[in-house]
């Protein structure tokens, strides 16, 4: 008897079991049924609508259509409708310069340039061993036309697609050389050359190197880390960095995080919050360039420029110096690649810092603020070392954290202060020096 009913209770608790299984997949089953009923149902929707379109321009319109053309602005239409405004659509050629920028092999003339003041294309640095260096153009030469188009009635991004393109191929500029006071065209033959992303030295009578980064690309990190060597090798090794990342506002994610692994020691560098939480997305080693650090920003310092800066702060490295920078912490995917050679990038998640927050639409706060006077920043191409009131401002405050390591070496048990821009007592605070304005980012595009 005991054994019929330990055997009827073990068949009712199979049944059961599978009842309820069968139950829960059901409705598992029928939910993600009806969210791809849902999804079908709304691809369905758009793709009618577009055939609606496309039958009736191609019944009615009077003119020819472009199909290359008309895809390209389907797929940037598609982007622009998500509300991301970060989104982007690269046609095939423009994933192709992406793809070249990024790998520091660049197709084009060789030459950084800004749209001026008066319109022109400034151009603020030649490439070596690239035609525009071939040609002796140099700094602050102005491009007037390209080919017989003005450059006054082209953006910043149409300049440069015309100055870059295939190898082999020939565009014609307009040089405007005021020193010389000569105008004249002249022909360069596009071809691949090194474009580097850091650049650096040590002012005469310092003992604290300079470096620029105007990108983080493949070659960045290297490039940060041969630097610092460099320096530290010459007549008077250098005690102290300041490095510049003003206007940096390109590049991607995993490059910036590079170079913050080469600068910094061990620790989180940051996170990722999406729609499935929070995930870290690197961390650095315990290999550091052992310097202390001022970092330069202002309102043109973007993304993994700015993760950079606050990174320099969070990981004890040193302080930041300048305006509150652009305040773009949304983390978009690298470019996705489709089948026909174009891609697209979106945002995929909030970017986060070493210490778990957010620049996103509130930018970088400088430890030391001070911004540029109205001239200077009109002049900005045209600053020195000697000149530039934020990069002396960086150096003032890249010699006080030397010092304030000297002192703890010392043993004299003074400590460096909490904020190093804090001025002596009875003297104004940078950022109330006469005559100081709101920094104005001149607009600017890696190289061509």
């Amino acid at each position: 008897m005991n054994k019929k009913i330990t055997v009827n209770l073990a068949v009712a608790i199979a049944i059961l079991a599978m009842t309820v299984t069968f139950a829960v997949t059901m409705l598992v089953s029928m939910r993600m049924f009806d969210r791809t009923v849902a999804r079908v149902r709304a691809k369905e929707t758009m793709y009618n609508k577009l055939a609606e379109i496309d039958r009736s321009v191609r019944a009615n319109f009077y003119g020819e259509i472009n199909e290359d053309t008309l895809n390209d602005m389907l797929a940037a239409g598609y982007l622009a409708g998500i509300g991301d405004k970060s989104a982007t659509y690269y046609t095939a050629k423009q994933y192709n310069e992406w793809k070249g920028i990024q790998s520091g092999k660049v197709i084009g003339v060789g030459a950084d340039v800004v749209k001026d003041a008066g319109g022109y294309a400034r151009i603020v640095r030649v490439y070596p061993g690239s035609p525009a260096s071939d040609a002796a153009l140099g700094k602050n030469m102005f491009i007037t036309k390209i080919g017989e188009t003005d450059v006054k009635t082209l953006s910043l991004s149409q300049i440069n697609a015309q100055l870059r393109g295939e190898a082999g191929t020939s565009v014609i500029i307009t040089v405007l050389d005021q020193t010389q006071g000569t105008e004249a065209p002249m022909e360069l033959q596009r071809r691949q050359y090194d474009r580097s992303t850091v650049f650096y030295e040590v002012p005469a009578g310092r003992t604290t190197g300079y470096i620029q980064i105007t990108s983080f690309a493949d070659t960045t990190a290297s490039e940060l880390t041969a630097a610092v060597e460099a320096m530290q090798m010459g007549e008077a090794p250098i005690t102290a960095l300041v490095i510049d990342v003003r206007n940096n506002s390109s590049g991607s994610l995993e490059n910036a995080m590079d170079a913050i692994d080469a600068l910094c020691g061990v620790g989180p560098i940051a996170s990722r919050q999406d729609k499935t939480g929070t995930k870290l997305l690197d961390t650095s080693d315990n290999k550091e360039i052992d310097l202390p650090v001022a970092v330069v920003v202002n309102g043109g310092t973007a993304y993994g420029a700015e993760l950079f800066a606050t990174s320099v702060r969070d990981f004890g490295k040193g302080r930041i110096v300048g305006v509150t920078t652009a305040g773009q912490g949304t983390i978009k995917c690298d470019p996705v690649a489709l089948s026909d050679g174009s891609a697209i990038d979106y945002q995929i998640g909030i970017l986060l810092t070493k210490n778990g927050e957010s620049f996103d639409k509130v930018g970088v706060k400088p430890d030391v603020e001070v911004a540029l006077k109205a001239e200077e920043e009109a002049n900005f191409y045209s600053l020195t070392l000697d000149t530039d009131t934020q990069l002396l401002k960086a150096f003032e405050t890249a010699d006080l954290l030397v010092n304030n390591q000297a002192g703890q070496a010392g043993g004299d048990g003074s400590a460096p202060p909490e904020d190093a821009s804090v001025p002596p007592e009875g003297e104004p605070a940078p950022s109330e020096a006469e005559g100081s304005a709101p920094v104005s980012v001149p607009e600017s595009v890696p190289a061509a």
